[in-house]
Parts: structure tokens; C-alpha cells; sequence
């Protein structure tokens, strides 16, 4: 019998980081109950470029995976690879060729569309990987989704199916009332790690920053600063955010009014329903009612008072760079 492959290819905002470091961290663990997640590191991001770009071919690193899995103290029977930014690709039939290797299993998680675009919009600014979308503001954003391909999920879950098969899909649904225990939770058990006693316990990696912060970071240049340097000052912004926020009820992080989001939702209507019916016999395919006309929204604004602005913000990063560079010279 082949092994399994699992493939899990996203979408973002759905807890992959913590996913991810919840599978390294439980590197044995997996294993004694024959899941192998190989290379000892969290994302297979380096990996799937090269596969995409012909780096490597599909053969070698299917037989580069088997060896691995071979050597492990405890037979493997399933083999995890995880990168988000697969589901960003318009085209996996590369992917599919470890068919001939594998019994490939894809897992892609989706998340209603109006609260992954706010939450994307957010993960643009924090960490500014494509100057096309980091300075954006929410409405300039939210007119080039069209770009984002990937959410409209019943025309690439039709892909997915063409190369791989729809009995070979494994759909979640990012909604607290469809993940019984949680993401990771449900991650596992749907690929049939249901015995975790004894695992490392999720935690929570790469929150959104508050809307201020989010707005302070908009408006500066992070994205042409080398990326270990960039990385430095993401740090420094997370502890800024956190001095911030200490004390302070969470700020909401949805941007859109009621009506605005309403349209936007029915435009992915048809698509949602057809995958709700296909995977799950039912319409609806997100059970949670949109936020209602009294939920706060996120106020992406900047102190008017230049002295709070310089205080609040500007100081303290000027201070986290000054204290970066002393310890960087006492480490030299």
C-alpha cells in the first residue's frame, strides 16, 4: 500500500503558523503514531518553491521523502508537508504527480471571505513581503481582491478536484463553531491524528496588531528594509503593540459596515453554496451570522495630537532600534 501524503495548502489566516509550530514542536510525538512531518523545521515554504520553480523534481523529493520516513524509529504510514502559500498558486498539477508515489490527500482550510480579507489586509502591513498591497489603505485593498483567487473557493476546490479528486479533499471551515477543540484539533483529526495525549499544546503565533499600529506601520517604508532587519523591526512593533494593549480590552478587527459587507459576501455566494452542498450536504457553508450594525469597527487612525503620536509611537521605536543596535554592538 502507498503512504498517505498530506498536503496542506492553506488558506492563510487560519492558523497555519501555529499549525505548523504545533507539528514541529511534536516532531516524535507525531511519529509514535505514524505521522512523520520531515526536515525539522516549521514551513515547507523552501520546498514547495523549488518543486514550483523545477528546482527539484516530484521524483526526487518523493524518494528523498520515503527514505526519511524509513529511517523513522516508528513505521510511518502518513507524511505531512505544509505551506500556505501553495493555495496562492494557480496551477498544482506538479503536485499531483507525487500521485504516482503517494496516496495525496490535500486539507485546505477556508475562512469566510469578509473576515480573511480584513485579517489579510492586517498580515500586509505587519509584514510587507509585496509593496503592491502593504500601504494600501482597506479600500484600495479590498479593490484588488480579485487578485486573492484562491478565496474563491468552489472554482479552485474544482481544480483541486481535477487533479486529485474530490474523495481526496479535505475542506475545513475556519469557524469557532466548526472546529470542535480548536484549529490545530481540527487539523489533526481530520487526517486521523486523533491520539495526541501526551503533544506539546498549540499556541497562538502571528496575531494581527492593533489598528493604530497597523496604521503607524502603513505608513513607513518596512518593506525596503532587508529582510533580517525588517524581521527586527516587526519585533520591535509586536512589543510596542503589546505596552499598548496591556490592560485594554481587544481591538476589533473588522473594517467593514454592514452593508458593505453584506455585498461583498454575496458576491461569493454561489461559489459557497456549491461547496457546501458538494462537501458537506447542506447551503450554507459559513454557519455564523455576519456582525450585526451594532459591532464596533476598527479605527485605522493615527493620534491627531503630534505629542501622543510621538509618545506613543515614534519614541519607542526609536528606542527599540537604539536598544537593538547596543546589543548587536556588545554581541560583535
Amino acid at each position: 500500500m502507498k503512504r498517505k501524503l498530506i498536503l496542506h495548502i492553506g488558506a492563510h489566516r487560519t492558523a497555519t503558523t501555529s499549525l505548523q509550530n504545533y507539528l514541529l514542536a511534536n516532531f516524535h510525538n507525531v511519529q509514535r503514531e505514524g505521522f512523520f512531518y520531515p526536515y525539522k523545521i516549521a514551513r515547507h515554504q523552501k520546498l514547495m518553491g523549488k518543486l514550483f520553480n523545477g528546482g527539484r523534481k516530484p521524483e526526487s523529493v518523493a524518494e528523498d521523502l520515503s527514505a526519511r520516513a524509513d529511517k523513522r524509529e516508528h513505521a510511518i504510514h502518513t507524511i505531512v508537508l505544509s505551506d500556505e502559500d501553495i493555495c496562492m498558486r494557480r496551477d498544482l498539477s506538479v503536485l499531483a504527480k507525487f500521485r504516482q508515489w503517494f496516496d495525496v490527500k490535500i486539507v485546505f482550510t477556508l475562512r469566510r471571505q469578509d473576515t480573511w480579507l480584513e485579517s489579510w489586509f492586517f498580515q500586509n502591513i505587519k509584514w510587507q513581503w509585496n509593496a503592491h498591497l502593504s500601504h494600501c489603505t482597506f479600500e484600495e485593498f479590498l479593490a484588488k481582491r480579485e487578485e486573492f483567487h484562491w478565496i474563491r473557493y468552489n472554482r479552485y476546490l474544482q481544480h483541486l478536484e481535477m487533479l486529485f479528486g474530490q474523495e481526496n479533499i479535505i475542506v475545513n471551515i475556519h469557524e469557532k463553531a466548526q472546529m470542535a477543540g480548536g484549529p490545530i484539533e481540527t487539523f489533526c483529526d481530520s487526517i486521523g491524528l486523533i491520539d495526541r495525549e501526551g503533544f506539546h499544546a498549540p499556541a497562538h503565533i502571528n496575531e494581527s496588531f492593533s489598528p493604530t499600529i497597523s496604521e503607524f506601520m502603513r505608513c513607513l517604508p518596512l518593506d525596503q528594509a532587508p529582510e533580517p532587519y525588517r524581521d527586527m523591526l516587526v519585533s520591535a512593533f509586536a512589543r510596542i503593540n503589546t505596552r499598548l494593549s496591556d490592560g485594554q480590552s481587544r481591538q476589533s478587527e473588522r473594517l467593514m459596515p454592514p452593508d458593505q459587507r453584506a455585498a461583498l459576501m454575496a458576491e461569493y455566494d454561489l461559489g459557497n453554496r456549491a461547496v457546501a452542498q458538494r462537501y458537506f450536504g447542506r447551503d450554507e457553508l459559513f454557519l455564523e451570522p455576519l456582525p450585526g450594525p451594532d459591532a464596533s469597527l476598527a479605527r485605522m487612525e493615527l493620534p491627531t495630537d503630534s505629542y501622543v503620536l510621538m509618545q506613543d509611537l515614534v519614541a519607542p521605536l526609536l528606542q527599540e532600534i537604539i536598544e537593538h543596535r547596543i546589543l548587536e554592538s556588545k554581541n560583535k
